[in-house]
């Protein structure tokens, strides 16, 4: 490692210079992959219809590919240290694009229901640990944050440009055609892709060394995380905050159902939070450092859980006046997004069990992704009239106890302070 200051920002500097193309690769695969099980949620009654689900199945699907991520966040980073993450991200890619294929054979529910397994298994246990330790060697020690961050904002903006090509497709092929086309045509769109991608990285990318961190799973540590207060209050944060980022999805067939808007309309309104995402990430950034970061997130929540309110409670809401509302909760929603796990390094939890410490949050914190899609759809078909205004009662009382989670954390951050005094 050189010493000289100026001689350390020059290599880093060049490291990065010289991967940069694959980060741009790596960025790409780890949205368009996820296009696949989410783009359901995009265009929510036109899948329902053209596949005769109930909405309690649809939930399931979603239910099914979340148990693979809570999965996943334990133990998806041991396969990352077995098989090289090169070959892991390939075969990921392209069998998701292939199961995204089954759907032009014209599936049963039961058929759907592997397919979102299958998506969970390569999406989230094999890609997601594989796609973070990839990157993290793209970079020198000095500048992962500079390679997280471009990663995560490069998403963003690839969301966006993706989002907006399905959504012309749809609404092409489902005025020439019908739904079924509609939503064929952005299955190819997506399968294709993606089994693309795939190859490019198993082509392009060279083997790397395998590195050996010490970082496996190891659930004696498992233990010692979970006897730590500030871990079950950092993850009771990231399950208040994550649900609405697993329940705005609903936003597009409760348009549609209330406001009467078409679902190319409907669709449009759900993808309006990727256009927001990175001016309200980076903002929840900036102003956590200068502020604290607990202060931020009770902005955003409480943003959050006033406009959820409103739209559970409020009859004769305007389309205009419904489409500004969701935009101040994705603006909420990203204001807090990543600031959870900044939060670590406050809460006194060790720098050697700190990968333990995120499986385990990321493990609680993300269940809103196995049982929000089951309960709204429990709701929607229990109560047709009613069923979206429980549901989303249900999440501002999640969001208003996110306020009270962090209310928590600030008293052990005193705690804290009191003891380092005495």
């Amino acid at each position: 490692m050189n010493t000289i200051k100026g001689e350390t920002i020059m290599s880093t500097d060049s490291k990065l210079k010289k991967n940069i193309w694959k980060l741009v690769l790596l960025t790409a695969a780890g949205s368009l992959i996820y296009g696949l099980p989410y783009f359901r949620s995009y265009y929510y009654d036109a899948y329902l219809d053209v596949y005769n689900l109930s909405n309690t199945q649809m939930g399931m699907f979603g239910s099914m590919f979340g148990i693979f991520g809570a999965i996943s966040y334990l133990f998806g980073g041991v396969l990352a240290d077995i098989i090289s993450p090169r070959k892991l991200l390939s075969v990921s890619m392209v069998l998701s694009g292939l199961a995204g294929l089954l759907h032009l054979l014209n599936p049963s529910y039961g058929m759907l229901l592997v397919i979102y397994m299958v998506w969970g298994f390569t999406s989230l246990f094999a890609f997601w640990p594989a796609l973070l330790k990839a990157l993290r060697g793209l970079a020198s020690e000095h500048e992962q944050s500079k390679a997280y961050g471009f990663m995560e904002g490069g998403r963003g903006v690839v969301n966006a440009i993706h989002l907006a090509i399905t959504l012309a497709i749809f609404n092409y092929f489902s005025k020439a055609a019908s739904n079924l086309a509609g939503l064929n045509g952005v299955i190819i769109f997506y399968s294709a892709i993606v089994i693309l991608l795939g190859i490019f990285i198993f082509i392009l990318m060279k083997e790397e060394k395998m590195e050996r961190s010490g970082e496996k799973f190891n659930f004696g540590q498992v233990l010692t995380v979970l006897k730590m207060p500030a871990v079950w209050i950092l993850s009771l944060i990231l399950c208040c905050t994550y649900t609405m980022n697993i329940a705005f999805y609903y936003f597009t067939p409760y348009a549609t159902s209330a406001f009467g808007v078409t679902a190319t309309g409907a669709a449009m309104v759900t993808m309006l939070a990727q256009y927001i995402r990175p001016f309200a990430s980076a903002g929840g950034g900036i102003i956590g450092d200068k502020l604290g970061r607990g202060s931020t997130m009770v902005v955003g929540f409480g943003l959050m859980a006033v406009c959820t309110f409103v739209i559970a409670l409020m009859n004769g809401m305007s389309t205009p006046m419904f489409i500004i509302v969701c935009a101040v909760i994705y603006f909420g929603m990203y204001f807090n997004y990543g600031l959870v796990f900044s939060m670590m390094d406050e809460g006194g939890i060790p720098t050697n069990v700190a990968g333990t410490a995120i499986g385990v949050v990321c493990t609680l914190g993300y269940l809103p992704e196995v049982f929000c899609p089951i309960i709204a759809g429990r709701f929607l078909d229990t109560y047709p009239e009613t069923g979206y205004q429980y549901f989303f009662i249900c999440v501002g009382a999640m969001l208003v106890l996110g306020i009270f989670a962090l209310g928590l954390w600030k008293r052990h951050l005193k705690k804290m302070e009191t003891q380092k005094v005495v």
